[in-house]
């Protein structure tokens, strides 16, 4: 029997799926599969929205849902047009006014100056506040959408609101739509794979929040799970026929444990962490200092991390909670409607990438202070050191050469590409080869073995190797392809 191992990359706007099989019960040679989901037209895709929809019978819909069916909520608002006022016209203006309401056929021309002169004055003082105008029916109409948006029932960033600092806007329990729409994901695996598997599931985090965010994850696929198994009991049809208010009655969110985790063969992984196991497996980077970033639809994850002899070993880890969301919607547009790249405002990309820069600028400043306190080498050595060092970009982001930039010393920009599966044994190479930085994250979850595994070198260790003087007194340098 083959061991299935899925790699479940659950993402803000879209989910992509891995499969490790391993033959001869885990002791063959590993080989690699990515998910095919249906689209609507019957159409394989690799790609499944991550997107529920309430729809008019109050079932749910999933993933490829058809808005034609969505239960109606409020009406679209609509934004008020703001005329500004054209002063071309005013003499021709006071001519009607004058000939409406003058009791005789005798112009008096004064009395026409004057007409005249206040229509002039009313214009320029409606047109000195249109700007005024213009933001107050903004204001208004951004109002109206919030509301809009609140009684909706097209659900998405359920995912980001779960797990980073997105504002949710429904009545409806984050954590609920993350349990049903992943009950839905675990059918569809269940249907190829009904001999089990485990799951391995990426979740946005620091190394400061990993544990909440392992034990979140747990809670929310072991519910899931649950539901799948012990309540619809593996009947795909019941599940999608169930209402609202009796999927909300038979679904609670299962409570964390170890033996919960075991039981259901769970692991939880920083996304940070797994995108970078595909990366550095079989020698992908060369050796040294390194930044990976995978910008995503909701945050943006990076590790800091060093490949010695092939292998990285993971120093720091970060989760902004900045990424093509913020972007678009600092723009003013939902990214969903397309366009990406003509509608970002450069201002807000520029903001965006500071906040990455400044991450960098931190992380130097931090290595320094660990220079000085380890080692007597010089902090000019360190910046030598890390001159050019490779920051490599993955995901949605990826695709966006404004948001693919250096961090601070880390300019050698690389973006995930086809090149780093020449060695494994992946079916479709040819069509999914061109999604690499997309999938990058959904591999390494598929290679990744145990949450348990997931932890950080010390920076004291980081220039161990280099001591605090050598034999006879003098400084040493950092050898740029350790460090």
């Amino acid at each position: 029997m083959d061991d299935i191992r899925i790699g479940l990359d659950f993402g803000t706007h879209q989910t992509k799926i891995c499969i490790q099989r391993v033959p001869d019960e885990g002791h063959g040679v590993p080989e690699y599969e990515f998910f095919k989901f249906s689209d609507q037209n019957g159409g394989e895709q690799f790609f499944l929205p991550s997107v529920v929809q309430i729809n008019k019978d109050d079932t749910l819909s999933y993933g490829y849902v058809d808005p034609k069916d969505e239960k109606p909520g409020m009406p679209l608002p609509k934004l008020e047009a703001v005329k500004r006022y054209d002063a071309s016209g005013i003499n021709e203006a006071a001519e009607s006014l004058y000939a409406k309401y003058a009791q005789t056929d005798v112009v008096d021309q004064e009395s026409m100056k004057a007409l005249v002169e206040m229509l002039t004055k009313k214009v320029e003082l409606d047109n000195a506040t249109y700007d005024e105008r213009v933001a107050s029916a903004r204001a208004n109409f951004e109002d109206e959408m919030a509301e809009y948006n609140r009684n909706r029932n097209l659900f998405r960033y359920f995912k980001q609101a779960s797990f980073a600092e997105y504002p949710w806007e429904s009545d409806l329990d984050p954590n609920l739509l993350c349990v049903w729409y992943l009950t839905y994901v675990i059918f569809l695996l269940e249907d190829i794979f009904p001999e089990g598997f485990a799951l391995n599931m990426g979740v946005p985090t620091d190394d400061k929040t990993f544990n909440q965010k392992r034990e979140l994850g747990t809670r929310i696929l072991a519910s899931a799970i649950y539901l799948v198994e012990e309540v619809y009991c593996h009947d795909l049809r019941k599940f999608l026929n169930e209402k609202l208010d009796d999927l909300k009655r038979k679904t609670e969110l299962m409570d964390f444990s170890e033996d919960l985790k075991e039981e259901y063969r769970i692991n939880i992984f920083p996304e940070a962490y797994v995108s970078l196991i595909g990366l550095t497996s079989r020698g992908k980077l060369s050796e040294g200092m390194s930044l990976n970033a995978d910008i995503g639809g909701g945050t943006t994850d990076i590790s800091f991390f060093i490949v010695n002899k092939g292998i990285p070993k993971i120093y720091r880890y970060w989760s902004i909670p900045r990424g093509l969301n913020y972007i678009a919607e600092q723009s003013g547009f939902n990214y969903a409607e397309g366009g990406f790249e003509l509608k970002a405002h450069d201002d807000v990309v520029k903001k965006y990438n500071k906040k990455k820069e400044g991450l960098g600028y931190d992380l130097v400043m931090e290595l320094l202070a660990q220079l000085r306190t380890y080692t007597k080498i010089p902090k000019s050595n360190l910046r030598n050191a890390l001159q050019n060092r490779i920051v490599v970009y993955n995901g949605g982001g990826s695709t966006y050469s404004a948001l693919t930039t250096e961090i601070y010393h880390f300019s050698d920009v690389k973006i995930a590409n086809s090149d780093l599966w020449t060695e494994e044994i992946i079916h479709d190479r040819s069509k999914v080869i061109k999604l690499a930085n997309l999938l990058t994250t959904a591999f390494g979850l598929s290679v990744a073995e145990s949450d348990n595994e997931v932890t950080l070198c010390d920076f004291d260790t980081l220039f161990a190797k280099t001591g605090s003087e050598s034999g006879d007194g003098e400084r040493q340098e950092i050898d740029k392809d350790v460090c």
